[in-house]
């Protein structure tokens, strides 16, 4: 099975095929009202403190047509950044689904941001390294911290 896009203005509906019992996250634009709550959950868990620029999912805002738009890896079945590191700085979980990184390996040269369509890997600047969604283990924290019930949500 293959993860399958749909977009209508800035929104983008993940459906997936394939890495069949992973669980992965769902993004429902409409329902974001942009309180960045999920970013700072995310920055939180994994960094122990709040830090937009550390959160492993995004939001951007569309002025246009007032929106907002949660970005984060969706885990597709490509894995376009694993496949594009030129030293091998990145694997998959073997049970999970979503991306390691071996800091020994990685180069920082951004080509896993670069690489992947879904603007999915996030990049830490004080790091010199990319962020890629861990799905917190299993229980994401963004999306128990999403305000509006159903802009994140986790699906298997």
């Amino acid at each position: 099975m293959r993860e399958f896009l749909w977009f209508t203005n800035t929104r983008i509906t993940s459906m997936r095929r394939g890495c069949e019992g992973m669980k992965h996250l769902k993004v429902i634009s409409e329902n974001c009202t942009g309180c960045l709550s999920c970013m700072l959950a995310c920055s939180f868990k994994h960094f122990k403190y709040f830090d937009l620029s550390k959160s492993r999912i995004s939001v951007s805002r569309d002025d246009e047509f007032a929106r907002f738009n949660p970005t984060v890896c969706i885990l597709c079945e490509d894995k376009y950044c694993v496949e594009s590191c030129p030293v091998g700085a990145l694997s998959v979980h073997p049970e999970k689904g979503y991306i390691l990184l071996d800091d020994e390996k990685c180069v920082s040269c951004k080509v896993c941001v670069s690489s992947c369509p879904y603007d999915g890997v996030k990049w830490d600047e004080d790091e010199g390294k990319p962020l890629f969604c861990d799905m917190c283990g299993g229980d994401p924290e963004c999306v128990k911290h999403c305000k509006f019930a159903e802009a994140l949500i986790v699906v298997p």
